[in-house]
């Protein structure tokens, strides 16, 4: 998935939902927060090795909602 407009549109949806975390109280629950830790710096690796997969977004979205 190396299409560069593929990669552009999948790293504007990962930085949206960095925003929404920042932007949020998130509770303080270490469980959810390492989770979150883990998952982003997966995605923020392939997102600068250009290897974003809309699957890895997801999983982003999937723990960011968790954290709510």
């Amino acid at each position: 998935m190396s299409d560069t407009i593929t990669q552009m549109r999948l790293s504007m949806r990962l930085d949206a939902y960095l925003r929404e975390y920042t932007d949020k109280h998130v509770r303080s629950d270490a469980l959810y927060k390492a989770e979150w830790g883990t998952v982003w710096h997966i995605a923020d690796v392939a997102r600068t090795q250009h290897t974003l997969t809309p699957e890895l977004v997801d999983a982003v979205r999937t723990v960011l909602k968790k954290l709510a």
